[in-house]
């Protein structure tokens, strides 16, 4: 993985069938935003209704990638279902903050608390 990749991994959420977790890894910018669209759009045409983003290995975002979130965020609630957001490092909240984005996505501290709120 070179300093501008981002991987991104797919996991279930066990007590919860209709959930999926997204783990984001390094710096989600305008070369790998569209590939999060993507992956959400796939995960919503098999039928899953939530996404916990874990941003604890997140090292940067920007605003395409925040972008991208909201996209993610704004087609979870169009199927009856929802977006969190968790394991935010100060940095990437930062960014988060000054554009605002912080009232339209649904952060939480940590992954068990994010996940907590789903049932």
């Amino acid at each position: 993985m070179n300093d501008k990749q981002m991987l991104l991994t797919v996991e279930p959420v066990d007590a919860v069938p209709m959930a999926r977790i997204l783990r984001f890894s390094g710096d989600l910018d305008s070369t790998n935003a569209e590939h999060v669209s993507e992956v959400v759009l796939s995960l919503l045409g098999e039928g899953v209704l939530h996404i916990v983003a874990d941003f604890t290995k997140l090292r940067y975002v920007n605003s395409t990638g925040l972008g991208a979130l909201l996209f993610a965020n704004k087609k979870m609630k169009e199927a009856g279902g929802s977006m969190k957001i968790a394991g935010v490092n100060e940095n990437v909240f930062e960014i988060i903050e000054i554009i605002g984005a912080n009232m339209l996505l649904e952060i939480h501290r940590t992954m068990d608390e994010a996940i907590a709120t789903l049932k």
